[in-house]
């Protein structure tokens, strides 16, 4: 129960913060011998949609009701074109990062992943103002798909990316989310053939607390990404990499 409860925590935190819940599972199951196992990472995935769904309802209902009825001339409608064509660029090279992952997923290489996401968090001090367009979409799709290896955040990828691209902080924060619910979806589909069955209890505890501690980190990172400060997370990123490499 403790080791659900921390694995919960770490995902709950890591996930939306732009520092890689990945790589912060990965340093502490090294650390502390904890190994949730793949059954467990498919409801901590779970958990992390039902946080995004919740948290973007407004947002998801309008974006579909402009695809449902082709509604061309929303800007919702060109939001769930951009969702479409980001998420393809992120399953192409989802398809081809699932063989390695596993080689990625070592101590040995942390400190260089997390060094790469300390370099997008300082380059999202770009000012940006800009609309979202395809080939905006299709870059922030690509980040997408390269925070897949351990110790890149997806959060800071994509959010940095959109602002490296001219985004608006606020358009940035918001497409990042709902570009995130085909790739965890994704995720959960690639994963469930190898669900083990596991305690009830254990699997409930890591859902529920990486939910709410989630939901209070997504509400954090929202006001942190429109003040312009998710740079300041590069710091963390960074003396991680640091540490990871020391150790």
């Amino acid at each position: 129960m403790r080791e659900a409860f921390i694995l919960g925590l770490v995902q709950g935190i890591a996930e939306w913060l732009p520092i890689s819940s990945s790589g912060h599972l990965v340093v502490f199951q090294h650390l502390f011998g904890l190994k949730g196992g793949v059954s467990f990472d498919i409801f901590l995935h779970l958990s992390s949609l039902l946080v995004i769904i919740i948290f973007f309802r407004r947002d998801i209902v309008k974006v579909g009701r402009a695809l449902f009825f082709f509604d061309r001339k929303s800007y919702e409608f060109n939001i769930g074109l951009y969702i479409i064509y980001g998420s393809i660029v992120t399953g192409v090279i989802g398809i081809f990062l699932s063989y390695y992952i596993e080689r990625f997923a070592i101590m040995k290489v942390m400190p260089f992943t997390f060094l790469i996401t300390s370099v997008l968090l300082f380059l999202s001090t770009r000012k940006s103002s800009g609309e979202l367009d395809t080939k905006k979409a299709l870059f922030i799709g690509l980040m997408q798909g390269l925070s897949l290896l351990p110790g890149v955040s997806r959060s800071g990828a994509t959010i940095s990316a959109a602002k490296i691209a001219g985004v608006k902080n606020e358009e940035a924060f918001r497409f990042s989310f709902l570009l995130a619910i085909p790739a965890i979806l994704g995720a959960v589909i690639l994963e469930v053939k190898e669900f083990q069955a596991i305690p009830v209890s254990y699997l409930l505890t890591g859902l529920f607390t990486s939910f709410f501690v989630g939901m209070i980190s997504l509400y954090l990172l929202k006001n942190i990404v429109v003040k312009d400060k998710i740079y300041l997370f590069g710091f963390y990123t960074l003396t991680v990499a640091i540490v990871v490499a020391v150790l």
